[in-house]
């Protein structure tokens, strides 16, 4: 029972920061020239997500922060496309958009990481 322990505001709370940090990271900088690469490091920050619902749920951390990172995207994408803010090809947006996911679920590993390193500590 993947779904048994996941708090559900929890997952609200980590698709309304997915979704908000997505606007922000990848419609709301600097614009790019054509003839320019950009490094994204935009796309750190959507570790802060996965890390917050890592630390509302205790159970499955990844499971919750994967979920609604998974769940945001699309909609995320609709907005992108009705808004007409999608500028770059399609292709792109969505390798763009599956580094999101996996650097949103790192960031729920990182609080896991960091539990499991404290609950060795202390039963040294």
């Amino acid at each position: 029972m993947l779904l048994y322990s996941v708090r559900w505001p929890g997952v609200v709370i980590c698709m309304t920061l997915y979704c908000a940090t997505f606007f922000l990271t990848r419609y709301g900088g600097a614009e790019e020239t054509p003839g320019q690469t950009s490094e994204q490091t935009g796309l750190l920050l959507f570790m802060l997500p996965g890390l917050i619902a890592a630390m509302i749920n205790r159970h499955t951390p990844l499971a919750q922060a994967l979920m609604a990172a998974v769940t945001a995207t699309p909609f995320c994408m609709l907005m992108g496309i009705s808004g007409t803010f999608i500028p770059f090809p399609l292709l792109q947006e969505l390798a763009w958009m599956t580094s999101a996911i996996f650097w949103c679920g790192f960031g729920a590993l990182l609080v896991m990481l960091w539990r499991t390193l404290a609950a060795s500590r202390i039963t040294r």
